[in-house]
């Protein structure tokens, strides 16, 4: 665990703007923890929630009634004894069924946005995800497809190549990078995050894409500038190395679902160094702001009109709700996404 005493080391010794927020300072010290005792090649398999705060979110589904024990006993009583169709849903929908239309879902997706079907690829399976399953000899996991659903509305919009650089800050679990490079192998990309995802992250980028295309944090930690990036691979940067993007020029700057968990004025320093040398935006976030209280959640909720307003030189080329494969994404006022292009 030295590269991740290392990492945290250098974060806690960051200025003060790239320190977590108080929603996540909330988890911070408890993730470490966890990783230490952690076995790694269960990263995905549930043994470990807290590992779902940054996208290891892959336990199979399980269907609960919030009800006092004894109704659920007896519940559980009747339904073992009387009743053989299990199903787990409304309209008599089963787990496989809900798999299903999910990966339809993506298929679909993907001819919309004229693109690598998902039928063509699919997820490594390192880390032992609970949530497994096979369709038409490929293996994926819920959580797959949602990344993939993302990848097709950025998609739609962005028209990738496939030889562009793309900047993600939050990689979280890496299976956003995974399905990118997946379908576009020669794209160069810089991972920023705080050390606990990141240090998961890279071990499971190393397994998903290969050793000689990852280039990890240990790697990158004496690193003063960009210039001589090699192209085609990923690159693993602490969140406090933010700053390297001063003066790189580079094509897609892409933050979900992390940005909602910091202070507006964390996210506004952030955007200043990608502002001027990035073409496009993809954001996915919580439209009305992450939970919020006087002692817990972030401090200040950002919200929809604050990230367009912090955008300026930006212009909105599509905005939706935003969706998983299987649903809407859910929480008080819902996610959106959206994709700004940089204004002539």
């Amino acid at each position: 665990m030295k590269d991740l005493d290392r990492l945290y080391n250098e974060y806690k010794n960051a200025p003060e703007l790239f320190q977590a927020g108080r929603y996540w300072k909330a988890y911070e010290d408890r993730i470490i923890s966890q990783i230490r005792n952690a076995d790694i090649e269960q990263l995905r398999s549930g043994k470990y929630p807290i590992f779902g705060t940054f996208g290891f979110s892959e336990q199979v589904y399980n269907y609960r009634i919030n009800m006092p024990f004894y109704k659920k006993l007896t519940r559980q009583i009747i339904r073992k004894l009387f009743i053989t169709n299990r199903a787990i849903l409304p309209y008599s929908i089963k787990l496989s069924d809900i798999r299903e239309m999910a990966y339809n879902h993506c298929l679909l997706q993907g001819q919309i946005a004229n693109t690598t079907s998902i039928s063509e690829f699919e997820t490594c399976t390192f880390g032992n995800p609970e949530d497994l399953f096979e369709i038409n000899s490929k293996k994926y996991t819920m959580q797959f497809l949602n990344y993939y659903i993302r990848f097709c509305f950025a998609q739609k919009n962005l028209q990738l190549r496939g030889d562009e650089t793309i900047v993600e800050l939050g990689s979280g679990s890496g299976l956003q990078v995974e399905i990118l490079k997946k379908i576009y192998p020669n794209l160069t990309i810089l991972c920023f995050d705080l050390p606990a995802p990141l240090f998961l992250c890279e071990q499971y980028l190393a397994k998903a894409l290969g050793d000689k295309v990852v280039v990890k944090s240990n790697q990158t930690r004496d690193i003063t500038d960009l210039k001589n990036i090699e192209k085609g691979k990923v690159y693993m940067f602490g969140n406090w190395n933010f700053p390297l993007l001063q003066s790189f020029k580079f094509d897609v700057f892409w933050n979900a679902a992390s940005f909602g968990e910091m202070e507006p004025n964390i996210v506004k320093n952030y955007l200043s160094y990608i502002k001027e040398n990035c073409q496009y935006v993809y954001l996915l976030q919580a439209r009305k702001g992450k939970e919020s209280s006087g002692t817990s959640g972030v401090a200040t909720p950002i919200k929809y009109n604050d990230y367009v307003s912090m955008l300026d030189g930006f212009e909105v080329i599509e905005e939706a709700d935003a969706l998983d494969a299987h649903r809407k994404m859910s929480q008080s006022g819902g996610y959106f996404q959206a994709v700004w292009k940089k204004s002539n």
